[in-house]
């Protein structure tokens, strides 16, 4: 088979989560970074033969970068990558060195906050906390308007960043780690629930995130 250029853009994305990915049969590529705090879901245009176990994915991107359109082959232990008169052996790795995210659908406790978020916003937002040099953002419900916000929730008195994304009846700060936000430059349909967990849903993939333990949520009345 040969990879699209949509395929190869996730599996580039993914080695940010993960150095390494389980490719599994079928339609769709996830992943998730060794402290479980986000998981990733994409639908992919192409069709994974078989599974494939790979240690090192920024390794085997390099490898096919070698190739201007290189066919992969898929063998129960192995790639064969060819092309015209050169040829390559990738061997898979073993499950058991790698870290998987779970077989069993991911479900939202319930929606607490549903909002729209552009990727100019969000890249606005991640780019000022790495300005004030803070490691959070937040989407913060105050005065009927919901911000996304750069915070240092460690400090009340710190200086923060924020966009105001919509409107809201509810109080609420929901805290995000930068470090878990790890993904593809699109726009997204955020859920957030005040249970620990948010899901980012964007065209052809999506994200579950870890909500920090220092969240707050009251429902309007």
């Amino acid at each position: 088979m040969k990879f699209s250029n949509e395929t190869l853009t996730v599996l580039k994305s993914f080695t940010s989560i993960n150095k390494s990915i389980l490719m599994a049969s079928g339609n769709v590529l996830k992943t998730i970074t060794p402290e479980k705090t986000l998981i990733a879901i994409a639908n992919i245009p192409d069709t994974i033969p078989s599974d494939a176990c790979i240690y090192d994915l920024s390794r085997f991107l390099s490898i096919l970068s070698l190739y201007n359109d290189p066919d992969v082959e898929f063998n129960d232990k192995y790639f064969i990558i060819s092309e015209g008169k050169r040829r390559t052996k990738y061997v898979f790795a073993d499950l058991s060195m790698i870290h998987t995210p779970p077989e069993k659908e991911i479900t939202i406790p319930s929606a607490d906050v549903c909002v729209s978020v552009s990727n100019g916003d969000l890249s606005s937002v991640l780019k000022a906390a790495g300005v004030l040099q803070f490691s959070e953002i937040a989407f913060v419900g105050e005065g009927g308007t919901c911000y996304l916000k750069a915070i240092d929730s460690s400090n009340n008195g710190a200086d923060d960043f924020g966009i105001e994304i919509g409107e809201t009846a509810d109080e609420f700060q929901i805290i995000i780690k930068t470090d878990n936000l790890k993904l593809m430059p699109i726009d997204y349909e955020v859920t957030l629930c005040s249970k620990g967990i948010s899901e980012f849903k964007g065209e052809g993939v999506t994200y579950y995130v870890a909500i920090d333990s220092k969240s707050t949520y009251k429902k309007g009345e």
